[in-house]
């Protein structure tokens, strides 16, 4: 319920995007404000913390407002929503078509719209608003529920196709030959995904998203994010929780048993107010924009051959979006 590890810049693929209807690009924005104020009061009178929480209400949305407009280095190789909707469309409506040959008629290839990524930014660094924090704990959804992507229609009305047949045709796994029909290696969605990475290499499309996973390690090494865990670390300790980095609170096990979970909203209310006190985030943000520039300085050939790539797996996407139902 608390892994972390969901938190982390995560690969995405066009694979993926076909199978959950759906896509998660990372936009850009100009970037914002980054330093951060907030009051060091966390308890006192009904006035004082009707005053430090107002404090904090607003220091809350000055931090996330910085980290959402915030420009990382390898934003601007990465495709832009539009172009990873195109590229997703693409593969959803050759797929279609795919399945529409074997009397599969139900599968969704309505356009998806382009979309930002669903994962708040904050998210990064372990940071939720401490109002939802005190309501959720530790387990603050990433969506409310009215947001979340409904999952794509696929009534398969008519086919009459028993689920082994299905599972064949969409992803090769079963019969090699259904209705009469070959199906082709890895399904009708490995043959989509073999027509949109024509021309470009293996895993290419990975590229970005592997720096972006080292930067956040090189990151995580860095002697300023080492003290801005230790300010934290100082200030959760005040108030009577021992913790010697931000991932251990998330993960701590007590948070994952049933029961009374008063005393975990009241810690990760108290860790985000400390990420607020010490300035934590735009230190996560300033270091993990150099490690960035470090790495992307360092690897300067591959990131201009994967625009390159994206030019031709934009042409495919055109090519396969041009063709007929």
């Amino acid at each position: 319920m608390h892994d972390v590890s969901r938190f982390r810049p995560l690969p995405l693929t066009v694979l993926a995007a076909v199978a959950l209807s759906g896509c998660q690009a990372s936009g850009t924005a100009v970037a914002g404000d980054a330093a951060l104020t907030a009051s060091p009061v966390l308890s006192g009178s009904q006035t004082a913390g009707q005053t430090a929480g107002q404090t904090f209400e607003k220091a809350t949305e000055k931090a996330v407002r910085m980290l959402d407009n915030a420009i990382l280095p390898l934003d601007a190789f990465a495709p832009t929503p539009e172009q990873q909707a195109r590229l997703v469309n693409a593969v959803r409506h050759s797929v279609a078509l795919c399945t529409n040959r074997f009397g599969m008629k139900g599968y969704d290839d309505t356009p998806l719209p382009p979309q930002r990524d669903t994962t708040p930014r904050a998210r990064r660094y372990l940071f939720v608003d401490p109002a939802l924090a005190g309501r959720y704990g530790y387990a603050v959804p990433l969506q409310p529920p009215s947001q979340q992507q409904k999952p794509p229609r696929s009534t398969k009305a008519g086919a009459g196709m028993t689920p082994i047949e299905e599972q064949a045709v969409l992803g090769g796994r079963g019969p090699k030959t259904v209705r009469g029909i070959r199906v082709p290696e890895g399904g009708c969605i490995g043959a989509a995904n073999r027509r949109a990475m024509k021309g470009v290499p293996p895993d290419a499309e990975f590229l970005v998203v592997r720096l972006e996973s080292e930067a956040y390690d090189k990151s995580l090494r860095d002697p300023r994010v080492k003290a801005g865990n230790a300010a934290w670390s100082a200030c959760m300790k005040r108030a009577g929780y021992t913790y010697s980095a931000p991932v251990k609170a998330w993960e701590d096990p007590r948070w994952r048993k049933a029961g009374d979970k008063r005393e975990e909203a009241t810690a990760a209310v108290t860790d985000m107010r400390c990420k607020l006190q010490v300035d934590y985030l735009s230190v996560r943000l300033t270091s993990e924009i150099d490690a960035q520039r470090t790495i992307a300085e360092g690897h300067g050939p591959e990131l201009r051959a994967f625009r390159r790539h994206l030019g031709t797996r934009l042409a495919n996407a055109a090519a396969m979006l041009g063709e007929r139902p």
